[in-house]
């Protein structure tokens, strides 16, 4: 009999009987005044630790640090690194790494591991997600383990940190599902956190229980649930729960994808909602901890070599705008030529190149064109031909806008007005306006404004109410007909909504409907040359991207299809001169980045293939557009803030080698999350 991994333990959960009951929706403990920290997520993250062995390259997953005698020590996940792209098998996952240092920042000393899996205990097959917490002159180590014999919530004690003695009476409790624990001290008594599903539908949870002695538990309440009731993958992991000038604010993920952690904050410990959202850390398997002076947030994962760490923010302004996706931007101008906007990487001023001559691929240096700028800029392409350029403030203050003059110079910056919780999402329709879609900060509201008149200076005013709350910026398209249509994620990654004009240039559909189940982040949408949409999500915790194509021009859709494995945001969708689309996913970590295309001009796809440069890993999903000649230009940012580019080298055709897109540096920022 095949060990049992984490996906397999949650099929069976679910298969199962033996789960928790599913109560209403839990919903923040409402208070008259307002958490004081508005909006919490974390800085540059610092590669500090690497558990890899000699000939031997391994990683990092769910851990715990805990200060003792003056010195931090981590514990954590540590197995066998899988070949890029590639998840590992955690039925493999059967030691703890250990490691020390004076400072979270390091420079941290290797130690033996920790503990590792004993057969013979109780039917412990594998161990997960460690949690040390000190007591009575002992530390005690919560961990997950199980196996055919069901999810187990397992402990062992120390009196040095080094060596650890399982409990002889075995696991504290068993669940459905139960894994991840992390014990805090609330009132009192010691609470335990633990991620978990709930009965049928099998919704995650995060569940907790009570304890006097850390040995005997309280029945399991729901902290947590999620909107989701799709079992797998799972959103509620790695919960960790800190306390902050009265307030409570529980970490938990994969949200936003595999490398994306949720904040949401209660007055009551016990009771999280999402309408208690409050932050996103850009890391999987956050733990959250503080010196007593500064907190610190902790990342590590499947896709990633060791430990990271970042400073935690506690904001009490507004929260941070989400970045475009694309980084760069590129489209043509009104003379023909593609041009690049993109921010440097020192102010965030706003950077602007301009290709001379598509048959030489010669292109003008980088020049500046404004700024700084809270997020790269968006485009829309005006009826004449003229670039328009949107534009997020620094601090998501307000919008701006500059638009190309018909001899190809530009006019001046102007305020854009609406709300600025990211650059705007811009389309043309079939009356030849251009529409923008603008989220507020936080997805409270998603506003849109139109052009006056096709290619006019003037815009009429925003409507505010078109559409209420998102959880990340819109993708918009226009149909065959030219009416357009808006695809929008749900708060929290629920759902996948769209709204469509009802005729061409004309009004819009009234209400959001249902266009998908759960996604990890927004979508992106493109049309085709037969004049069919398609639209592509990444599963909640990336672990798959899948698409939905219309079934004919302007009309129905066919059912979602699988694309690429594990991505880090929803893929690039650029259609070839030929109309044939080409997709182009990154993978967690910056590398692979896979490419699949249409074999036919049916849809049909072609295999997946390596697009990107060995040893050369990537920000964010790269960006395309076509220049005067029709060739697709790919630009790709990578991790330290470099373009590169790769060509198609005829329209439609195939590609040339990578190469420089210039010296200037550019801001690294990871596609479509809340970035500082």
């Amino acid at each position: 009999m095949q060990p049992i991994s984490r996906r397999d333990l949650l099929r069976g959960a679910v298969a199962g009987t033996g789960v928790l009951a599913l109560p209403a929706l839990a919903r923040a403990a409402t208070a008259a005044d307002t958490p004081p920290h508005r909006w919490i997520g974390a800085g540059q993250f610092t590669h500090v630790h690497d558990p890899s062995l000699p000939g031997r390259r391994r990683y990092l997953n769910d851990h715990t640090l805990i200060k003792a005698a003056g010195r931090w020590h981590l514990f954590g996940i540590v197995g066998d690194s899988a070949p890029p792209g590639e998840s590992p098998d955690s039925a493999a996952e059967v030691a703890f790494a250990h490691a020390s240092a004076p400072d979270p920042y390091g420079p941290w000393t290797t130690h033996a591991d920790a503990l590792t899996v004993d057969r013979s205990y109780f039917g412990e097959e594998h161990l997960w997600a460690p949690y040390v917490v000190e007591a009575g002159g002992t530390f005690w180590m919560f961990y997950a383990a199980g196996g055919r014999s069901g999810a187990a919530i397992n402990l062992a004690t120390s009196t040095d940190l080094f060596t650890w003695t399982r409990v002889p009476s075995g696991p504290l409790f068993r669940g459905p599902a139960a894994r991840d624990p992390m014990v805090t001290r609330i009132a009192g008594e010691w609470v335990m956190y633990y991620t978990e599903l709930s009965a049928p539908p099998g919704r995650h949870i995060v569940a907790v229980r009570r304890s006097a002695d850390l040995l005997h538990w309280s029945a399991p309440e729901t902290a947590f649930t999620d909107a989701s009731t799709d079992a797998t993958p799972s959103v509620t992991e790695s919960p960790c729960v800190v306390e902050r000038d009265g307030w409570y604010h529980l970490f938990i993920g994969p949200r936003g994808g595999y490398e994306g952690t949720d904040v949401f904050v209660s007055r009551d410990p016990f009771r999280f909602g999402l309408d208690g959202h409050a932050g996103h850390v850009p890391g999987h398997a956050v733990e959250v901890v503080s010196d007593g002076q500064d907190w610190y947030a902790s990342a590590a994962g499947w896709f990633r070599q060791g430990l990271y760490v970042a400073p935690l923010l506690w904001r009490d302004d507004a929260p941070p705008p989400w970045q475009s996706m694309d980084n760069p931007v590129a489209g043509l101008d009104v003379d023909g030529r593609l041009t690049v906007f993109a921010l440097d990487a020192g102010d965030r001023s706003m950077l602007r190149r301009v290709q001379l001559d598509p048959q030489s691929d010669t292109w003008s240096e980088w020049e500046s064109f404004g700024g700084p700028a809270g997020a790269v800029p968006t485009l829309g392409r005006n009826v004449n031909g003229r670039l328009e350029v949107f534009s997020l403030a620094p601090g998501a203050v307000n919008l701006h806008h500059r638009v190309q003059r018909p001899d190809g110079g530009w006019y001046a910056w102007e305020e854009f007005g609406g709300p600025a919780g990211a650059a705007p999402s811009v389309a043309r329709g079939a009356d030849g306006r251009l529409e923008a879609f603008a989220p507020a900060p936080g997805g409270a509201s998603l506003a849109r404004r139109r052009q006056s008149s096709p290619g006019s200076l003037g815009w009429d005013a925003w409507d505010g109410e078109f559409g209420a709350p998102v959880g990340a910026p819109p993708a918009v398209a226009a149909n065959a007909d030219g009416r357009l249509e808006v695809f929008a994620l749900a708060p929290g990654g629920s759902a996948i909504h769209h709204r469509w004009q009802t005729a061409p240039g004309g009004a819009w559909a009234a209400g959001w409907q249902a266009f998908g189940t759960a996604a990890g982040g927004a979508p992106r949408a493109a049309r085709d040359g037969t004049g069919r949409l398609t639209v592509a999500a990444i599963a909640p915790s990336g672990l798959a991207t899948f698409h939905r194509r219309q079934t004919v021009p302007s009309g129905g859709w066919g059912d979602w299809q699988h694309l690429f494995g594990w991505s880090a945001a929803a893929p690039l969708l650029a259609p070839s001169a030929d109309g044939r689309l080409e997709a182009f996913a990154l993978s967690p970590g910056g590398a692979p980045l896979g490419h699949r295309w249409y074999a036919d001009p049916g849809g049909t796809w072609a295999a997946a293939e390596e697009f990107g440069e060995p040893g050369v890993p990537l920000a964010a999903t790269p960006t395309a557009a076509a220049d005067a000649t029709g060739r697709l230009h790919v630009f790709a940012v990578t991790a330290d803030g470099r373009i590169r580019t790769r060509v198609q080298d005829r329209p439609s055709g195939g590609w040339r080698p990578w190469n420089s897109f210039g010296e200037r540096l550019v801001a690294p920022l990871p596609t479509g999350t809340p970035g500082y």
